[in-house]
């Protein structure tokens, strides 16, 4: 889970914010027109107002470290959570900026703000051309929104303790509840009315959640973490849900002596996936809901996507915490064929096609 890590060390960063000597030197800022290519939001270190968003080029190889910038003459903000791409628009989230920067997906260009004062705005999900949905990771709450006006619809739509990964599927929303290890739920909004009309119970701490190729979700729970009382400490899992039904149907658990705390996952619509444990990237398979490789890389990225296009795995490195993080490509065997200098702490990878 990203937030208790980043409580961690955002005390550390900001003692020793600024590029150490080690690293390599980025890229120039340039903006390029992007038909297709791969954007990494780097979240920026806590109250720096360094989040930044790239584009790496697989074709060519190139990567533009400040494309937002590049094209608005200003900082995309402070703590960048998500990016979602839709209508050939990005919308990002800025969590300590408490506002959703839209622009467009070719240009780059500022095309609106969705303001969410005081929300801490963390990921998004967009149900159609009308309605949208934000999840309040330290409200409870999740907000409505319009991605064609960016107005608010509804706000403070309660849902339960430090909402976190947020998905549509079926015509509904579905909400992981975290609790930072308190919450073990998933809400269920229906659309039409903006409210809650099912709870669905998980393993503890759920924290991501995607749609696999048959059309179920998956839900990545990280289970309960007690640093000062290792006793209190519990294991995650990954959990199988219908969205029509909202049943569970399988449970994959991750015994913590094995795996720790499981964190991002991605899903590839080839039949399988990957989660983030303690001693690198576990891969699963989403048809038979079984693991197929318990270290499938010996890496423990901070963020993970896979490019169906391609079926090859990108990682974000974040390094220190303080300099600029490392993206790699890897192939679906596990070997490591590209890299990129990006900003700082790589934490989500989107593929535009």
């Amino acid at each position: 889970m990203k937030l208790p890590l980043r409580l961690l060390l955002f005390t550390v960063v900001l003692l020793m914010i600024g590029c150490t000597s080690e690293d390599p030197s980025a890229p120039p800022t340039e903006n390029p027109l992007v038909t297709s290519g791969v954007y990494i939001l780097n979240e920026g270190g806590f109250n720096t107002n360094t989040a930044t968003l790239s584009v790496f080029l697989p074709d060519s190889h190139k990567v533009y470290t400040d494309v937002f910038s590049a094209a608005n003459n200003r900082n995309l903000g402070d703590i960048g959570n998500d990016i979602v791409l839709y209508n050939n628009k990005a919308y990002i989230v800025m969590n300590n900026s408490h506002r959703v920067e839209v622009i467009s997906a070719s240009t780059h260009a500022s095309l609106g703000i969705i303001s969410v004062p005081g929300n801490s705005p963390y990921k998004l999900t967009i149900v159609n051309g009308s309605k949208g949905y934000i999840t309040n990771l330290y409200k409870g709450t999740v907000t409505a929104f319009d991605p064609a006006t960016y107005a608010i619809l509804k706000d403070n739509i309660k849902v339960g303790a430090n909402p976190q990964g947020i998905i549509t599927a079926g015509g509904k929303v579905f909400v992981c509840n975290s609790g930072f290890g308190a919450d073990s739920t998933i809400s269920v909004i229906d659309p039409a009315k903006d409210s809650v009309i099912a709870t669905i119970s998980v393993t503890a701490s759920p924290v991501d959640i995607a749609l696999d190729a048959d059309g179920d979700l998956i839900v990545v729970s990280y289970g309960v973490g007690s640093y000062p009382d290792p006793a209190k400490e519990s294991s995650g899992a990954i959990t199988v849900i219908d969205p029509k039904t909202l049943a569970v149907t399988a449970t994959i658990p991750l015994p913590m002596a094995v795996y720790g705390h499981p964190s991002e996952l991605t899903l590839s619509q080839y039949g399988y996936g990957y989660t983030v444990v303690k001693n690198g990237i576990l891969k699963f398979d989403t048809r038979t809901n079984t693991i197929t490789a318990q270290q499938f890389l010996p890496l423990t990225p901070y963020a993970i996507a896979v490019d169906d296009a391609t079926e090859r795995l990108y990682t974000g490195d974040a390094r220190d915490f303080n300099s600029n993080g490392m993206l790699r490509v890897h192939t679906k065997t596990g070997i490591t064929v590209d890299s990129a200098v990006v900003g700082i702490i790589p934490g989500t990878i989107v593929f535009k096609r």
